[in-house]
């Protein structure tokens, strides 16, 4: 496809994604060494769970937020594709997806799932707090920076994603062209 066909293509699904309540993003908001757009993350669990914020506050008074990125990191990155039992499975984007986040007294819900009826308003208003973003023409490697030129000397591959689709939480998903995590050198 050249690339004025693909532009077309790109600008219509990005207007059709609009319509249908997704938010437009920026690759500057997006953390490349997270792989988050961290401020959708903690303002989806401060609006939706402000309880459970207030009691992780008191374990961590002092950098609450860098803390519950840290350790919202952490379990990502433990993802085994392999595991066999429940423990294992709660691990990666799909796990913290599906089951949360517990740090010491506080469980965290990162998205919340479409209900099957309108009985509980509270589980209704949760779902439609739930942001989803697109971020066209994102560089997400963390080494293609100008700070890592500097210091390296070697000029990273400025690896890109067409069309970014952000979830509350997880990682990029990519219509093509998706590499997320770049060997380490």
């Amino acid at each position: 496809m050249d690339a004025t066909k693909e532009a077309v293509f790109q600008n219509e699904i990005i207007a059709q994604m609009q319509a249908n309540g997704w938010l437009l993003g920026s690759g500057d908001q997006y953390h490349r060494e997270t792989a988050l757009y961290t401020s959708d993350v903690l303002d989806f669990v401060k609006q939706t769970q402000p309880k459970d914020w207030a009691k992780f506050c008191k374990v961590f008074p002092s950098d609450s937020e860098q803390h519950f990125i840290r350790h919202l990191v952490t379990q990502l990155n433990k993802a085994d594709p392999n595991a066999i039992d429940k423990e294992l499975r709660s691990y990666g984007t799909l796990g913290v997806l599906r089951h949360g986040l517990k740090i010491r007294n506080a469980r965290f819900r990162l998205c919340q799932f479409m209900p099957e009826h309108d009985l509980n308003p509270d589980t209704l208003a949760r779902y439609k707090e739930n942001r989803c973003r697109l971020v066209p023409e994102l560089v997400y490697s963390p080494y293609a920076t100008d700070e890592h030129f500097a210091e390296t000397g070697k000029k990273a591959r400025s690896w890109r994603i067409s069309n970014s689709l952000n979830d509350n939480v997880p990682p990029p998903i990519s219509i093509d062209n998706f590499k997320h995590n770049p060997p380490m050198q």
